[in-house]
């Protein structure tokens, strides 16, 4: 037994469950198992099975006694005893009842798709923004690490005179700049790897760091193929056509709920000797069976037809404006991802590259005593921000393609491949 469960903590530590290094697949799988509000909204689905269980449920019959005493003990009129069994019949409100519940059932099979694919649209980008996070501090260490070198440097030269007291108390204080702001990014990092942890459905679980490149997905679809996709796949539209199905049961079984309950009574009873002198009589065993038919004059108000009718209406124009709202989502998306795409495109491995020579020979320049302080800065602040661009360009991209996905109804987003 303990093999067993040394074999199985081992095989959970390789999936990446306890392990402090969280990648994508590990994390979007934990997210389908233990996320606690997925799983809160999971049991919509037992729970309208259980409802669709309950709606086939007929009425009870009734059964009565009777206990008669006609003066028997003075006048010896006799007793009697009646027993009376009646059950009451309506007609097809079972199955039009069975039909709404039936309805209700698939609608919330797909609507619990329907929070699934947002869930895993979410966690994802989420898991970008944390990606995102560990780059901008990453950005910022070495900005404080150059910063800082630098400040040191300038305290020597202060030293030996090369340079003014203002240019070294000017690095020192960027240094410090430079800090703080790194210090604020790592803060950023540690809230996104928090947001990860609670997606997983533990914010205890203590992830450290996230793997994972940031990268230009670099892929396509057309607008057509997109659509195509949607009508397919998208669960919020199938709900909305399942709605009308809905309406249109639930109009159904307002019609046989205003049918007369008819309800259909079988009797027995049983009379004593009569031994009055008078009018005697022999004892017997009488049967009854009776048929009760309500008088439906209140269906003359014909509101509730009404509204059904008018709801099977409303759910057909909720359906078409559902499909107009995911064309209109897909043409949106699509031209996020076309504009990330050209702003990511507009950062290449050039430009970046003169970046950093700029600044390599800015700070070469400013140790010979070539060029001044501010040269530098400004060398190193664009620096910075070419790199802070592009990495959130790439997020960018990458988040436009999971929400091109999204749109379109589909799960699985393979961008970490």
């Amino acid at each position: 037994m303990k093999k067993a469960i040394i074999i199985f903590l081992l095989m959970l530590n390789a999936l990446g469950v306890f392990s402090q290094v969280l990648t994508y697949k590990p994390f979007i799988d934990s997210v389908m198992v233990n996320n606690q509000a997925y799983l809160a909204e999971k049991l919509n689905v037992p729970i309208s099975e259980a409802l669709y269980k309950a709606s086939k449920v007929i009425q009870n019959p009734s059964i009565s006694a009777t206990y008669g005493n006609n003066s028997d003990w003075r006048k010896q009129m006799g007793q009697s005893v009646e027993v009376e069994l009646s059950q009451p019949i309506t007609f097809g409100v079972v199955s039009a009842r069975k039909k709404v519940a039936k309805n209700e059932m698939e609608i919330a099979s797909t609507n619990l798709d329907d929070y699934l694919l947002n869930l895993k649209a979410e966690a994802t980008v989420s898991f970008i923004d944390a990606l995102l996070a560990r780059d901008l501090s990453l950005i910022a260490q070495r900005t404080y690490e150059n910063m800082q070198s630098l400040a040191n440097s300038d305290s020597l030269r202060f030293a030996t005179g090369d340079i003014s007291e203002l240019d070294m108390l000017q690095t020192r204080i960027e240094a410090r700049v430079a800090h703080q702001d790194y210090l604020a990014a790592v803060a950023e990092y540690n809230n996104a790897l928090i947001t990860l942890d609670l997606y997983t459905g533990n914010p205890n679980r203590g992830t450290s760091s996230v793997e994972g490149q940031l990268a230009n997905p670099d892929k396509d679809y057309t607008l057509a193929e997109l659509t195509d996709m949607a009508l397919l796949h998208r669960p919020d539209l199938k709900s909305a056509q399942q709605g009308i199905s809905l309406a249109q049961s639930q109009a159904r079984l307002t019609k046989r709920e205003r049918l007369p309950e008819v309800e259909v009574s079988l009797g027995v009873n049983y009379n004593t000797i009569v031994r009055n002198e008078i009018a005697p009589a022999p004892e017997f065993v009488g049967y009854t069976a009776g048929l009760s038919i309500p008088l439906p004059f209140s269906n003359i108000n014909k509101g509730s037809v009404k509204a059904a009718k008018l709801s099977v209406q409303q759910s057909q124009l909720q359906a078409d404006a559902k499909q107009s709202q995911v064309i209109s989502e897909i043409m949106q998306a699509l031209n996020s991802y076309h504009s990330a795409q050209l702003n990511a495109k507009t950062y290449t491995d050039e430009l970046i590259q003169d970046a950093e020579m700029i600044l390599k020979g800015r700070l070469y320049a400013y140790q010979r005593g070539e060029t001044s302080l501010i040269e530098v800065l400004a060398a190193q602040e664009t620096y910075n921000e070419v790199q802070k661009n592009y990495a959130e360009a790439l997020s960018e991209c990458m988040k436009a393609w999971v929400e091109l996905h999204a749109v379109s109804g589909l799960l699985e987003v393979e961008i970490f491949d």
